[in-house]
């Protein structure tokens, strides 16, 4: 019976030991599902301060009695409310929905994401990776546009077969960021 033991803890002390040495880069803690999206997110504050950031106005009303008992609750809401607004706006339906979006806490994270995916150093608050279908975010940048605009990226993507040409993503990004509030 005690050899059973020792095998589950020597399991625990090697990953220990594992992680103590080669730790992960960017290791995510938490994640909510989204009708459209799995929202990684590092902490509580950089949930909080996202969800804070990301100010509807007007448009608040629209998510209103959906059931929002929690942080995690009102920040799947509004993704859902801007992808199906952005998707609106844009025309755009792409069939069964599915992307991953990423919170940091500051634009170093985002920044240095975009070096680790590219090679490239960058100045962006935010971008949309194609490859992994993901969008990464700083916490302390999620405003309405910006956010828009990133999910233009998800849905032109998602919808055309083969991918448009890079100006005519952007154009169709800047196009869902300027009407979102329309």
């Amino acid at each position: 019976m005690r050899c059973f033991r020792l095998i589950p803890i020597a399991m625990t002390m090697a990953m220990l030991w594992g992680m103590l040495f080669f730790p992960q880069k960017n290791a995510l803690a938490y994640e909510i599902a989204s009708r459209y999206a799995t929202i990684i997110y590092h902490d509580q504050a950089a949930l909080k301060k996202f969800n804070r950031t990301l100010y509807l106005g007007r448009l608040s009303s629209q998510i209103q009695n959906q059931g929002i008992d929690t942080i995690e609750d009102e920040v799947a809401a509004k993704i859902n409310f801007i992808v199906e607004k952005t998707m609106a706006v844009l025309d755009m339906f792409p069939p069964e929905l599915r992307f991953s979006l990423v919170i940091h806490p500051g634009t170093r994270q985002v920044q240095q994401d975009f070096k680790n995916l590219y090679q490239v150093d960058v100045n962006y608050i935010a971008f949309y990776a194609p490859a992994e279908n993901r969008v990464f975010f700083s916490a302390d940048n999620a405003r309405l546009r910006v956010v828009a605009h990133e999910i233009g990226h998800v849905i032109v993507e998602n919808y055309f077969i083969i991918s448009p040409p890079q100006h005519i993503h952007e154009v169709l990004a800047q196009y869902a960021e300027t009407h979102i509030t329309d």
